[in-house]
């Protein structure tokens, strides 16, 4: 069946007999999926919606399954996230809200329009942030072996081991990490790639957060140190947290909104983990037939030299 037919008969059901979908337009911006906006005309309501979906040959039900309980856990814990409307009838891909905004960070890091935004984002995002990890684990997610820390090592030196290339830098920044462990934690719902580029902004500030396929069971100061890595800042190198502020203040409002007290060291520890894991998934993406792929795999040495730096 067409996407279109497939898509209508889904919107039938969703949202009635007589509901008509709108031809479908291609949107980019995707990295990893395919995304298509789309309007659904039921009786006098119009739904401007957007589909996310797996490219053909890189289904992944399961991670999409994970994503649709994620979303809808978020959004109804108040969350700012587009409101997740249906898992298609193939399991390879979402409806959600089409959101209206910004996610291109080097606008929003540049243009006028959105400077009252990047004074409110550091806290903004916090304030979710910390949302997100008042959320136990979901039954979707996979149950970790291990505590959080130990068990994002073990995942990442399976991983390397998996692709078989000597990588130093990395391979050093696993044996520091085995050596610098914090303090256990409890799982929490952990976004996965909180950062700039899969924010939802308008020229008031956060509108939603986007992407949420790396959601698992983990540490919330994942998150906080993810969007701190400075191939995030665009730039931005003397602005950590989001190439917008500083670490402290990411932290302090992370805190004032209920989420528990980081420490610095904390951040470090998993700021480093970070570095290692976009090392790993650039490696790894090296290895995928795409021009944009091995455009994002040249990029290994970024992160190995930010973690290097951080080790020192």
């Amino acid at each position: 069946m067409a996407l279109d037919e497939a898509l209508s008969a889904e919107a039938r059901a969703h949202f009635g007999a007589g509901a008509a979908v709108e031809p479908l337009a291609p949107l980019a911006g995707g990295a990893s999926r395919e995304l298509y906006a789309f309007d659904v005309v039921a009786g006098a309501e119009r739904h401007a919606l957007v589909l996310r979906r797996d490219p053909p040959g890189l289904e992944d039900t399961d991670g999409r399954a994970r994503e649709f309980a994620a979303l809808r856990a978020a959004r109804d814990a108040g969350v700012p996230v587009p409101a997740p409307h249906w898992l298609t009838s193939d399991g390879t891909g979402i409806v959600m809200q089409r959101l209206e905004g910004e996610a291109i960070p080097r606008r929003l890091l540049r243009d006028e329009r959105y400077a009252t935004a990047r004074e409110r984002l550091v806290d903004e995002v916090a304030r979710a942030a910390a949302a997100v990890h008042g959320l136990a684990p979901l039954a979707e997610l996979p149950a970790a072996a291990d505590a959080p820390a130990p068990a994002a090592i073990a995942a990442l030196e399976d991983e390397l081991d998996a692709i078989g290339e000597p990588h130093p830098a990395l391979e050093l920044g696993l044996r520091w990490l085995r050596a610098h462990l914090p303090a256990t934690r409890e799982p929490v719902l952990v976004h996965g790639d909180l950062r700039l580029g899969n924010l939802m902004v308008d020229e008031g500030g956060l509108v939603a957060l986007l992407d949420w396929e790396l959601c698992h069971a983990g540490d919330g100061a994942e998150d906080l140190a993810w969007a701190c890595l400075r191939s995030w800042r665009f730039g931005h190198d003397d602005s950590p947290a989001l190439g917008l502020g500083a670490r402290e203040a990411l932290l302090d409002a992370y805190a004032a909104a209920g989420g528990r007290r980081v420490t610095l060291d904390e951040l470090r520890f998993w700021e480093v983990l970070g570095n290692v894991r976009w090392g790993v998934i650039c490696v790894r993406q090296a290895q995928r037939p795409t021009l944009e792929h091995y455009a994002i795999g040249r990029r290994a040495c970024e992160p190995e030299w930010d973690l290097l730096g951080l080790i020192a």
